[in-house]
């Protein structure tokens, strides 16, 4: 078709207008990709049909794009790197098309702009490291980092510039493809820093969603997720024949998933990377229906499902550059970039995110799939497409986590401050964490104000233990088999650890070992608490499990303040809250029907409750009891169910 008749084709579905109100908040943004890409009658297509609020185009820029966008309320992304190498153009030509896309937004104020000129900028390879990425080995994780900013720093003076520059029409944003970059992203000066999710070369959505929407709290700023249907295991993007058979990339299914769980977990952006919404004969195929069935329930329906009810936060050093393992060339135990080998206290973020998020380092990878390359471990593209081809299902082999606590605890760094410390109720220090003089009177304020902080004794400085409340003995570390809870003298046994023993001065002593020698401490401080383990890194000896108290204890620390609660086989749940509601999302990674209860702790005065199920918007039996009210839910095989608990509280 030519672009002549795409362009009429478009002017025509913009002659009917917009008969839906778009959403306000939250935005789904759809790419058309290449040089008028805009003019795809898909994209007005998408606009007009309320399928998205948000189009995202490459250059050229030009007034048409802010008249498409315009005509439907929505917004607008461009996408061009910041820099001659990844955009394929000269400096001063990007330099025109920014003044363009500036000069576009003060005339259309109102509109909103966005400029994504980062696009995948941390990549292990590609265009932003024309000459290879920095190496990392031999350095500690303080260098690293320090190599990592300065290459970017003095590669792209002129993206540098950008970043900083305080007067324009509009809001800077980029695409993250590692997790623990996020936080660099913001440093740098993004508004708005998306993570790329989907393609299994990089991580999986829920430790992703932790590290993003953390470090996006302790910014301020806003977060999003970038959602690839591109699948390397078998050479395409998401693709179906006209009998509706997957052809090739993550099926319908796995891509909707991450619609619901995103939108859920708070993300004020989806983007979609250019997609195929329809069939060779011009039909909606299985994910451009998932598309518009999720663009109705988020942009219409169900529009406002209030924030997602976090109280707990993983605090880990800014320095720690430790990307969750995924797929089948991510599996070292190694930080940054894998270069650097995990220490101890790596060893202990891997297996606090493994009790967190179990299955999380199983994204990218097929498990027992018939289709496994010679090594057993990844796969022959050609023998997947076969499969797919013969009609096999997919969905065995798109492992997605579950969550122990649901997609509802963050991850912030030693660079975060008093005020968003105050989002969070339970801080539980993880890795190779220290904490500096401001931190550490940052945190001490926080605990005297109600906070409860959790440490390790190998976290911990002098002046750490004396404000836990306990002394060290100044003796070898030895080795226990055991731990006991002082308030039920219940003995359980443990795997090997290493622990250093204390006494407490100030503090109680919550468990012991065999050998009465204190494992975890408590110390009153103000409305607070913290907490002192002193296993070392609360783990085995062999490093590959968080020890049985260890668990325990950070069971209880983050339920203590849970709005809500999911019981039942392993399901990825994400818990939201807003004025008279409690919303919670059940995410069914599995292939067979989930069946548990799922209660909503009651508010002080909570009564005349209603429970309803969002998705197919039907009311929802429950049962009322002393914690709150409870419902015993079934979600299919792959699916999603969001059930809303609403109430009054009643006026004393």
């Amino acid at each position: 078709m030519s672009s002549l008749r795409n362009i009429a084709i478009g002017l025509c579905l913009l002659s009917m207008g917009s008969r839906l109100a778009p959403a306000q908040g939250f935005v789904f943004f759809h790419e058309f990709y290449g040089s008028m890409g805009y003019t795809d009658p898909e994209a007005a297509r998408h606009l007009e049909q309320g399928t998205a609020n948000g189009l995202t185009f490459t250059p050229p820029v030009v007034g048409g794009v802010a008249q498409l966008a315009q005509s439907f309320g929505a917004k607008l992304m461009l996408r061009l790197p910041d820099a001659s190498s990844p955009a394929g153009i000269s400096d001063d030509q990007i330099e025109k098309q920014r003044a363009a896309y500036d000069a576009l937004a003060a005339a259309n104020p109102q509109l909103a702009f966005m400029w994504d000129l980062l696009p995948e900028w941390d990549q292990s390879g590609g265009s932003w490291v024309p000459d290879g990425r920095p190496q990392y080995a031999g350095l500690s994780k303080a260098a690293a980092h320090a190599k990592f900013t300065s290459y970017f720093q003095n590669r792209f003076p002129e993206l540098m510039t950008n970043l900083s520059t305080g007067s324009r029409n509009y809001q800077l944003a980029a695409v993250t493809d590692y997790s623990p970059n996020v936080s660099d992203a913001y440093e740098m000066g993004v508004d708005l820093c998306m993570l790329e999710r989907g393609i299994d070369e990089l991580g999986d959505l829920s430790t992703g969603v932790a590290f993003l929407r953390g470090a996006a709290q302790q910014y301020g700023r806003a977060w999003g997720i970038d959602l690839s249907s591109w699948r390397t295991a078998n050479g395409m993007a998401t693709q179906y024949d006209n009998n509706n058979v997957l052809v090739g990339g993550w099926s319908a299914s796995y891509l909707s998933r991450h619609y619901y769980a995103a939108f859920l977990a708070g993300a004020n952006v989806v983007q979609n990377e250019a997609a195929t919404y329809r069939n060779g004969d011009g039909q909606l195929n299985p994910f451009g229906q998932a598309t518009q069935d999720f663009s109705d329930f988020a942009l219409r329906r169900h529009s406002d499902l209030g924030k997602p009810a976090v109280t707990a936060a993983f605090l880990i050093s800014a320095d720690s550059g430790f990307d969750p393992k995924h797929g089948a060339n991510n599996q070292a135990s190694a930080v940054w970039y894998q270069d650097v080998p995990y220490s101890n206290g790596d060893f202990m973020i891997d297996n606090v995110l493994r009790l967190a998020f179990p299955n999380f380092w199983l994204h990218g990878l097929t498990p027992g799939a018939p289709f496994a390359d010679a090594s057993g471990v990844a796969t022959d593209p050609a023998k997947f497409r076969a499969y797919l081809a013969a009609g096999g299902d997919p969905r065995p082999y798109e492992p997605m986590p579950a969550t122990r606590w649901g997609d509802n605890v963050d991850i912030v760094t030693t660079k975060i401050g008093a005020a968003a410390l105050g989002r969070y109720k339970v801080i539980v220090m993880l890795g190779d964490v220290s904490l500096d003089s401001r931190l550490r009177a940052d945190l001490t304020a926080w605990v005297n104000s109600g906070g409860v902080l959790a440490m390790n004794v190998d976290q911990a400085s002098a002046a750490d233990l004396a404000m836990a409340g306990v002394v060290s003995k100044n003796f070898a570390a030895r080795q226990a088999t055991s731990s006991t809870w002082a308030a039920t003298r219940i003995k359980q046994g443990e795997p090997a650890y290493r622990y250093t023993p204390v006494s407490a001065a100030t503090a109680d002593v919550v468990a012991t070992n065999e050998f009465s020698d204190p494992l975890i401490t408590r110390q009153k401080l103000g409305s607070g608490e913290i907490y002192l383990t002193t296993a070392s890194y609360l783990q085995a000896a062999s490093r590959d499990q968080v020890l049985v108290h260890g668990a325990q204890l950070l069971d209880s620390l983050i339920s203590r303040y849970a709005v809500a609660s999911v019981a039942g086989p392993p399901v990825e749940y994400i818990v939201n809250q807003l004025p008279g509601k409690i919303v919670v999302g059940l995410i069914n990674n599995s292939g067979s029907v989930w069946s548990g209860n799922v209660t909503a702790n009651a508010p002080a005065g909570a009564s005349n409750w209603t429970v309803a199920e969002y998705i197919h918007d039907q009311p929802v039996p429950f049962q009322v009891s002393t914690p709150g009210v409870t419902v015993a839910a079934q979600v299919a095989p792959y699916g999603v169910s969001v059930f809303s608990f609403e109430y009054q509280i009643s006026q004393q």
